[in-house]
């Protein structure tokens, strides 16, 4: 399974938004990387001129990183060697890069710092509240598109501990892996990563195949909303709550479920639910 459908690199993300916050704010430098343990690893860069700051390693606490990183907040000096808030340990790799000014912004997810992000000036001149915002914007995204990605790690253990395996399924798991499919199309209709929309999109189809259809064949065809709203009707979900996840009105998803009562010529939520699994239309 980890071999058919895996994480897109964190770290290449990273590197498509600094070269976006490149474009957006005109600064000439920015660099970043992902944390490892307690120190950060630079491994993104956008117009660096030598090699001093590549893989660089950061401890927290050390340095304008490190504390950004250690306070889980944003930091910024406009003269960075005259600075008296943060420690030199780095002075060398910036002044290689000829960096007077420099922006720290941690990527914070779920209160766990996962990667910064840096922007500076080769003059001593402040950066400005537009552009810091448009950092911390940036961050913000970063760490969503993190968070999905780790949502997606924790789900396709399903698939792991159950695909191939002939035996029925118990019915927690199925609705486990129900729940898990619905969630990622959630996610993949949020994320701004075309890569990582796709990635979830391969996940979601084959927890879909868990299990549901046993070499049967189903009788009707139901369409990707219908196969949605159904999976939360097996859920045991209101029309209300399967609304508020879909982004319907309630009126909507009635007319969903009367559609796929009709499809399966049955004549409750529970009857459909039997006769959706019975022909593998849902695990």
């Amino acid at each position: 399974m980890s071999g058919s459908v895996l994480r897109p690199r964190d770290i290449d993300t990273l590197r498509a938004e600094l070269r976006s916050l490149g474009s957006a704010t005109g600064l000439p430098i920015l660099f970043g990387g992902a944390v490892q343990g307690a120190d950060l690893v630079l491994t993104g860069h956008v117009g660096t001129r030598g090699r001093r700051l590549r893989n660089l390693v950061i401890s927290s606490e050390r340095g304008l990183g490190g504390r950004a990183i250690a306070e889980q907040r944003p930091g910024a000096v406009t003269d960075y060697f005259a600075s008296r808030h943060i420690t030199h340990d780095y002075d060398r790799p910036v002044a290689s890069e000829g960096i007077e000014s420099l922006l720290a912004v941690p990527v914070v997810v779920r209160g766990v710092t996962r990667a910064a992000m840096y922007g500076g000036l080769r003059t001593p001149a402040p950066i400005g509240e537009v552009v810091a915002e448009r950092f911390v914007r940036s961050a913000r995204e970063l760490a969503r598109e993190i968070e999905i990605r780790d949502e997606v790690d924790r789900r396709i253990t399903l698939l792991e501990n159950t695909e191939g395996d002939p035996r029925p399924l118990p019915r927690a798991v199925s609705d486990t892996i129900t729940e898990s499919y619905l969630a990622l199309r959630e996610l993949a209709a949020i994320t701004a990563d075309p890569e990582l929309e796709e990635h979830l999109r391969a996940i979601e189809e084959k927890l879909r195949g868990i299990g549901g259809a046993g070499g049967k064949t189903a009788r009707v065809s139901l369409t990707a909303r219908e196969r949605d709203v159904l999976g939360y009707v097996a859920l045991g979900c209101r029309n209300a709550e399967i609304a508020e996840r879909l982004s319907l009105s309630t009126e909507t998803v009635k007319s969903y479920v009367r559609g796929v009562l009709a499809k399966l010529e049955v004549h409750s939520r529970h009857e459909a639910v039997v006769e959706a699994r019975r022909q593998g239309l849902i695990v």
